[in-house]
């Protein structure tokens, strides 16, 4: 079993995702979810990516204050963004939650899935499959433009307990095939944390790598990992170390483990300039 192993990139503080991806190309990673925070930098971005792939996540109303069928023209210049730039960053789908803007189209929000490159309807915290397939069915429904799956598994832990691996079959069928898409974090039964792997959280993370060698697991798997300091960035490498194993990229493991001690002494150097940067002001 090999799939592709990613993390998600976006602007953190002061740092930019062109900074953020100079670190991911030092330790030569292969797939970047990119938020839109993306665009305003990605002159700088391209200079400096060299990926497989990459996809993107579309803004959403609890952090981003619209989403997909918000009225905001920000909407539209992010999809004329995407689609300009969707070959040369190999963009591979959009991940996309279910629009909750109370202002918000239905109809716009079908019509912009129609022209978004292979758009990946999320299931979300507290959201049944049930639930959660009627959304999509219903999208598809209304939409000419093959629609995918992404399986956030932390939302599945919130939802569904000890059984947040046991998956429809429909959604199942999905995962199987090489377009495939995951998220994975460490978290909690209360709260989405995106916390790195096997560090704070309850969720039992053993049993992933089991869940994605019976199924046979050849599409993507992105850690979706918010770092709320300089220090958290150790535990994201440590935790694509650990996907690395997984996704039997032996090779590659061994390149980040020996790089890593070389990438925290740049990310302490970064911290301190900042730090005294910051107290000069």
């Amino acid at each position: 079993m090999t799939f592709h192993t990613g993390i998600t990139v976006q602007a953190i503080g002061d740092l930019t995702p062109s900074n953020v991806v100079d670190l991911g190309m030092a330790i030569n990673l292969r797939h970047i979810e990119f938020d839109p925070s993306v665009f305003p930098d990605i002159s700088n971005v391209m200079q400096r990516l060299r990926t497989d792939q990459t996809s993107i996540h579309a803004p959403y109303m609890e952090d981003y204050k619209m989403d997909l069928s918000s009225q905001s023209p920000q909407i539209d210049k992010l999809i004329q963004d995407i689609n300009h730039w969707k070959t040369r960053m190999n963009i591979i789908g959009v991940v996309v939650h279910p629009p909750l803007d109370a202002g918000g189209d239905m109809g716009k929000f079908y019509d912009r899935l129609d022209l978004l490159p292979f758009p990946l309807l999320e299931n979300m915290p507290y959201q049944s499959w049930e639930d959660f397939l009627e959304f999509f069915d219903t999208t598809q429904s209304n939409v000419n433009n093959p629609l995918g799956i992404c399986f956030d598994i932390p939302h599945s832990f919130i939802t569904n307990g000890e059984q947040f691996l046991d998956v429809p079959d429909k959604v199942l069928r999905h995962l199987k095939s090489p377009t495939g898409y995951i998220h994975i974090s460490g978290g909690t039964s209360e709260e989405d944390t995106h916390y790195p792997l096997l560090t704070d959280g309850n969720m039992p993370f053993q049993v992933v790598p089991r869940f994605l060698q019976r199924i046979s697991f050849r599409g993507t798997v992105t850690m979706e990992l918010y770092p709320r300091s300089f220090q958290d960035i150790d535990k994201i490498l440590r935790s694509y170390i650990i996907m690395l194993g997984v996704s039997k990229k032996r090779i590659h493991k061994l390149s980040v483990q020996i790089k890593r001690p070389f990438i925290m002494r740049k990310i302490n150097k970064m911290a301190s300039a900042k730090k005294l940067h910051s107290e000069k002001k």
